[in-house]
Formats: C-alpha cells, sequence, structure tokens
C-alpha cells in the first residue's frame, strides 16, 4: 500500500510539472523585444539579437565590397582588427591603418569569397558568423555589427 501512495504520489508530481510547463509561454529575446515561441533567428548563438538588420548589414558590406568602397568598408571593421596570415597574427589598430593596408588584408581571393557567400548560407557559431572557408568573420559587438577577424592567403 506504501508503495502504491508513494507511485501515486511521483505520478502526480510530474503530472503536475507537466501542466505548469505547458501553461508558461516559451520566451526568447530577440531584437529588443520578448517574443512568444521559437526564435527563428539563426544567428543568436552568435550574439546577433536582429538577424533581419544583420543581414541588411552583410548585403551592405558586400555593396561597399564590390564598388571597393575602402572607406564605407573601414567603417564597418571593429578596431583592433586581427589579421591571420601564414599563421601568425598581427592587428590593424585603427581606421587610418586599414585603409593603408586594405589591399593586403582585403585580397580579391578574400573578397571573392565574401561576394559569392549568401549570408543566409554561413556558419554560425558562439564565435560569430563564419564567410567561405574561414576568410571573415563577422559578429555583433555593442550594438554595432562588424567584421572583427580576417584570415588572409
Amino acid at each position: 500500500m506504501k508503495k502504491m501512495r508513494w507511485v501515486l504520489f511521483v505520478m502526480g508530481i510530474a503530472l503536475m510539472a507537466q501542466a505548469t510547463t505547458s501553461l508558461v509561454p516559451q520566451v526568447s529575446a530577440y531584437d529588443g523585444y520578448v517574443r512568444e515561441g521559437n526564435s527563428s533567428n539563426r544567428y543568436e548563438v552568435a550574439g546577433i539579437t536582429n538577424a533581419g538588420a544583420f543581414e541588411a548589414f552583410f548585403g551592405k558590406l558586400q555593396e561597399a565590397v564590390k564598388k571597393n568602397d575602402k572607406t564605407e568598408v573601414a567603417k564597418h571593421i571593429r578596431y583592433p582588427l586581427r589579421v591571420n596570415k601564414d599563421g601568425k597574427s598581427h592587428f590593424i589598430r585603427d581606421e587610418q591603418q586599414f585603409l593603408e593596408e586594405y589591399d593586403r588584408i582585403m585580397t580579391e581571393k578574400l573578397k571573392e569569397a565574401f561576394l559569392q557567400q549568401k549570408v543566409t548560407d554561413t556558419f554560425v557559431n558562439d564565435q560569430g558568423v563564419m564567410v567561405g572557408n574561414g576568410e571573415m568573420w563577422l559578429g555583433q559587438f555593442s550594438n554595432r555589427f562588424v567584421v572583427f577577424a580576417v584570415n588572409v592567403e
């Protein structure tokens, strides 16, 4: 009899827990607002809070790269920018240095990888959003979308 009461007690707790959870809406943070249901933000793991705004930024940056608008590209870089080449890293300290070294950083191969990349096909993890085979990494820092690292061959 004690065993039966124990089983019923445990089943009752399980049923109460299930009923309580189904009454509470699933909530996730997304672009500054709290929304119910599952988030459709595929970039959330990278810390990007607004998928639509990020995709618009990505397209704008692609346009700037396509037009070879160095000044516009420089505005979307997080400084110091990490540049990896030949197994070594160096940092571009500011916009002026980026503009001076633009052609060495934004190589034809890197630009081609970025221009051919569909934003919805990017690899995303907790480090950021990867372009191509790692040629460029983008993310959100504070409320800005930026390029924070490039890998140059």
